[in-house]
């Protein structure tokens, strides 16, 4: 049997950049569409050479707003994808849509390419903190969105959620919560929103005009999530994530576990063979690179960044990737990846949070206990070795 491979397509454009984010998107000149998904196939064509040893198990177009593409462009992506890479007929293949940004016939396009999975990107559903946070649509519009895509067959959708942000009460955070899991969707992520630099928030925040809830309004908040959500039937598998029973997102988990995966178009990451990297950022050098003819195009060129891990940087990011999930790491599957027990590397920390009732031990696993999840951050740094 192949092992698994993750692939993550980018789509950096959007409407608008919203007053919190910090990812790598930005609104452009929709002529400039046509020549983005070009050379995204040029890259994932060039690329399928080294992966013939993989089976693709899940494919994740994300953004920016790859919704507010042609329905065309995504059709052509997958198909790229299908012709050069052996994907699972099981495989996992999500979109990032923006309400608003999603027509019918762009679902049905979505489906016949293999799309079986949507995420949604709603952040609240009270239309003031909507527009508050700078997001281009009105809850409405969600709506539609939404079931549009049940009507169109999707059984897998996800609602992206943000909290624990400027001007939120708990009275808000609370509507938002009931109001999306009345419409039963199998996943729900739910992000404490931190405020990074190079945004409005930001700068509002050095001008001292952004009200954030209070340290006890967040605890309130985060409080209310864990029990509403495990009252409404839904598991909470990683520390912003909870699902339906079955309705994990594999992509994501992936990442927590260890699966290899490339990243393809402006800024993707990678972790591949041991290695990681990430394309160029600059939208001018990623278009101007020959995918096709210039043998250095990829190694030279294309990507920044590069690093082989060391033996250590694998045995940290097995523990603080792993502790992120809610089943933790297993003792054995340490012992087979780097022939040492855990406890002969991580030993003193995990019996010092152990006895801190941060970490609990149940048979082959180690997991963060709830009080431990409050306070990953700083639990999750004492297994750096370096």
């Amino acid at each position: 049997m192949k092992p698994e491979l993750e692939l993550y397509i980018h789509i950096p454009f959007c409407e608008k950049k919203c007053n919190y984010c910090d990812f790598l998107s930005f609104r452009t000149d929709p002529a400039i569409h046509g020549t983005y998904i070009s050379q995204l196939i040029k890259e994932l064509t060039g690329m399928s050479a080294i992966c013939g040893g993989y089976t693709v198990s899940s494919v994740f177009v994300g953004g920016g707003t790859p919704s507010i593409l042609q329905a065309e462009y995504i059709e052509a992506v997958l198909d790229a994808v299908r012709r050069n890479y052996d994907l699972s007929e099981y495989a996992e293949i999500t979109i990032e849509c923006n309400p608003g940004s999603i027509m019918r016939h762009k679902l049905a396009a979505y489906k016949n390419a293999g799309v079986n999975r949507r995420s949604i990107g709603l952040q609240s559903a009270d239309n003031a903190e909507l527009k508050l946070l700078g997001r281009v649509h009105s809850f409405e519009d969600f709506l539609k969105t939404y079931q549009a895509a049940r009507m169109e067959g999707f059984h897998n959708i996800n609602v992206d959620l943000i909290d624990c942000f400027p001007m939120q009460s708990m009275n808000t955070w609370r509507k938002t919560l009931r109001t999306v899991l009345m419409l039963k969707p199998e996943h729900v992520s739910v992000y404490n929103l931190i405020i990074e630099p190079g945004t409005p928030f930001y700068e509002m925040q050095k001008e001292g005009v952004l009200m954030m809830p209070s340290e006890e309004e967040q605890e309130e908040i985060d409080s209310y999530t864990k029990s509403y959500m495990k009252r409404s039937g839904y598991i909470r598998y990683e520390f912003s994530n909870w699902c339906r029973p079955g309705f994990e997102c594999r992509h994501n988990y992936g990442y927590w576990t260890g699966v290899p995966y490339l990243g393809f178009g402006l800024g993707a990451s990678s972790f591949f063979s041991g290695y990681r990297w990430k394309n160029t950022d600059r939208i001018e050098d990623y278009l101007g690179i020959d995918l096709e003819n210039d043998p250095e195009a990829f190694a030279e060129r294309l990507r920044t960044d590069i690093t082989k891990l060391s033996r250590e940087e694998k045995m940290e990011e097995f523990m603080y990737l792993g502790l992120r999930c809610t089943e933790g790491v297993s003792a054995m599957n340490f012992l087979g990846r780097f022939g040492l027990s855990i406890n002969a590397v991580f030993g003193v920390p995990i019996e010092k949070n152990i006895g801190l009732g941060l970490i609990e031990h149940e048979g082959d696993r180690y997991r963060l206990t709830e009080r431990g999840i409050d306070v990953s951050n700083q639990v999750l740094s004492e297994f750096l070795l370096h």
